[in-house]
């Protein structure tokens, strides 16, 4: 992308001047879209991974149709350029779609008030106007709230641009509306209701992968397989790369992901069931791509130099800039064997006129401008490859920035085509259209192919046909995390959500469900111990945890803390255990793992002190007196947690007397007698344990 010279507006001069250099500044210093024809062009588009996202500066229109339109009026049109223009430069969004509907709407008001479309006659009479036809021509309250945000953010725009200064300010008055996951309308509830998959359904797709025998069910099997062990979304699988898995320091088995949406790369550890499976889909994946990979590292490594395939029929000698004949270019393009064998049976010289005439006769664009210049070269079919497999980020895949050759899923063109052979010196990625034909029959088709289902023989439980969504596993495996009591903000970060309140949009338990949720809260006569309050994901008392204050703890990765904002800040910095303001609970999902990583790590420190000062290391000494303190009461806190005598839900603390305050260690070298208050008691059993261990 060119480098952004931001536009600043100047206070002294007038509003018709100021928008007079806006304008000129986006047209002759911006240069964002000049590859699709510039200013001059009325349609531009902006590229997301593999679709473009059409931006037409045409009037309104009930039906698109971007081949034949109207563009607005001057001098509206080049006000409209420079918005878009500007905006994309600074930050390029796919949500440009609304933008364009709400510049249109205000050309309209514009006209419809004064009888011109200049941005300078904004005023309140436009902005009523503006409300109305949004009104009138937005219908879905979903996106009316949508369209009424981007109208907001334009008219701001005009106003802190002082273009109008005097512009009354305008809220969107239209608000977001409920999650579809939330609603209880008739429609909302059918939708529910087929939303999220069946047992039996997510059940056929593990089959599916299980009994694959063809090339074609085993890639696609493979690639659903990589969906189903964490909540992704299917455009982020193109970011996979050859070496995505990895072992985490405890042996868990991990994906390097990249989620979309501005969650950023993130590991998406794989359930200890499923890592075999997740393994072996990793292994199929590399070994049905290599081809496709070989092919996009050699076009990397060979600028203008056609691939030799095992289908080309000239000699190893065979110069790049000599003229093919029909027969060696059909064999080169991966033409089908029955066009090849047509040409065979029509002349013997595979170089006159007649065998040309057969490459001729073909309908396809690609052939005819390969043809448009005579005999075509090797050269020229290098140039073609170029052109047609190289995209603008070439050689890097898009999200990642790693070359496009390192791609997990990556294929070459025509690879499971049921008529036409398999293109040799190709490769593309799969698209997201690609990935939900395999799951569900495309309706609108006059033939549409096979879904994976139809070719494996596997049927709904009415005897239907398996119809899914790869978004439809997403959801699956977000409502099951929810019936099981994940934590909300672990949810999402599992499924690559930047924000925890997008689980709702996924939760699609029924609502008996959510009723025995809220009965099983409701049915408690008393109230609930720490941790069953913990499992219902209720905020945890200081009172619940036995301390006489009033006010809610914190959760950490061992436990919970007491310690809260009324006091001095927190200096531990992260040594929870052992702090006498942390508690650890038996039965807290996943603490107890998460203390026995920790003792592994502490415990190698303590050994390499131990090691160093055996050699009279500096300081080692000191390190071995802190770190087998550290290390005691971790595993004190670890084996208690462990033990059968102590009960489920039971409060483990470390004793006071061994995280003494820096009030009561003043006191005490000055001599004071402290005593031990009634809230800092501990059982005589815990210290005995607890020294025992140090000790020894």
């Amino acid at each position: 992308m060119a480098d952004i010279i931001h536009f600043q507006p100047k206070n002294e001069i007038a509003a018709q001047k100021n928008l007079e250099n806006f304008i000129e500044h986006c047209r002759d210093n911006l240069t964002l879209y000049e590859d699709q024809g510039g200013w001059q062009n009325n349609n531009w588009q902006h590229k997301q991974k593999n679709r473009y996202i059409a931006m037409t500066f045409s009037k309104y229109r009930e039906k698109s149709n971007p081949a034949n339109f109207d563009p607005l009026n001057e001098p509206y049109l080049s006000f409209a350029k420079a918005y878009i223009r500007y905006n994309q430069s600074i930050k390029a969004v796919s949500s440009v779609t609304n933008k364009m509907v709400a510049l249109r709407m205000l050309h309209d008001a514009l006209s419809e008030v004064h009888g011109v479309t200049n941005v300078l006659q904004t005023d309140g009479l436009v902005i009523g106007e503006l409300e109305a036809l949004i009104k009138k021509r937005v219908t879905n309250k979903d996106r009316r709230n949508k369209v009424g945000y981007q109208v907001e953010i334009l008219l701001n725009f005009i106003r802190d641009k002082r273009f109008v200064p005097a512009l009354q300010s305008w809220k969107n008055p239209w608000p977001k509306v409920a999650a579809k996951a939330e609603r209880t309308d008739k429609e909302s509830r059918k939708w529910q209701d087929t939303r999220c998959p069946s047992m039996h359904q997510m059940l056929a797709l593990a089959d599916c992968f299980a009994n694959a025998e063809t090339v074609e069910d085993k890639y696609w099997s493979s690639v659903i397989t990589l969906l189903m062990f964490a909540p992704g979304r299917a455009g982020e699988l193109t970011g996979l790369t050859v070496d995505c898995l990895h072992r985490g320091e405890n042996g868990a088995l991990g994906v390097r992901w990249y989620g979309e949406k501005g969650f950023g790369f993130t590991v998406k550890w794989v359930p200890k069931v499923l890592e075999e499976t997740v393994i072996e889909a990793h292994k199929i994946l590399i070994e049905i791509g290599k081809p496709a990979r070989e092919a996009a590292k050699f076009s990397y490594d060979n600028p203008d130099v056609f691939m030799r395939h095992n289908r080309c029929c000239t000699s190893h000698y065979f110069g790049e800039n000599t003229p093919l004949n029909a027969y060696q270019f059909a064999h080169a393009m991966s033409f089908s064997d029955d066009t090849i064998s047509r040409m065979e049976n029509k002349t013997i010289n595979f170089s006159n006129a007649s065998a040309w005439h057969i490459v001729g006769a073909h309908e396809s664009k690609w052939v005819q401008s390969l043809l448009a210049n005579g005999e075509p070269t090797y050269r020229d079919l290098a140039g073609f490859v170029a052109s047609e497999y190289q995209n603008s980020d070439w050689p890097n895949l898009t999200s990642i920035k790693r070359p496009i050759w390192e791609s997990l899923v990556i294929i070459r063109d025509r690879e499971f085509h049921k008529e036409f052979k398999v293109r040799e010196f190709s490769w593309r990625l799969p698209s997201v259209n690609e990935l939900n034909a395999q799951l569900a029959v495309r309706d609108k088709l006059k033939n549409p192919p096979e879904t994976l289902f139809q070719r494996m023989g596997y049927k709904d439980e009415d005897g239907s046909d398996i119809r899914l969504t790869s978004h439809q596993i997403r959801v699956w495996l977000s409502t099951n995390a929810e019936r099981g009591g994940m934590d909300a903000w672990q949810l999402a970060r599992w499924a690559g959500r930047a924000r925890i309140n997008d689980n709702r949009h996924y939760d699609l338990r029924t609502k008996d469900e959510r009723e025995q949720q809220a009965r099983s809260i409701v049915e408690f006569n008393e109230r609930p111990t720490a941790l069953e309050a913990i499992k219902l994901n209720l905020p945890v008392s200081y009172k619940d945890l036995g301390v006489n204050r009033i006010g809610i703890a914190d959760v950490t990765e061992y436990g919970m803390c007491v310690h809260d904002y009324a006091m001095s800040p927190c200096t531990k910095g992260g040594e929870c255990m052992t702090c006498k303001e942390h508690a650890c609970i038996k039965g807290m999902p996943e603490t107890l793992e998460r203390i026995i990583r920790l003792e592994k790590h502490v415990e190698s420190q303590f050994i390499k002190a131990t090691e160093d000062k055996s050699d009279s290391v500096f300081g080692a000494d000191i390190w071995v007196s802190h770190l087998g303190w550290k290390l005691a009461h971790i595993r004190t806190q670890r084996e208690r947690l462990e033990s059968e005598d102590t009960p489920e839900g039971a409060i483990l603390w470390i004793p006071p007397e061994h995280d003494p305050s820096p009030v009561k260690r003043a006191l005490e070298q000055k001599d004071f007698d402290i005593k031990v208050s009634s809230q800092d008691l501990v059982e005589e059993s815990t210290v005995a344990m607890l020294l025992g261990i140090e000790n020894a």
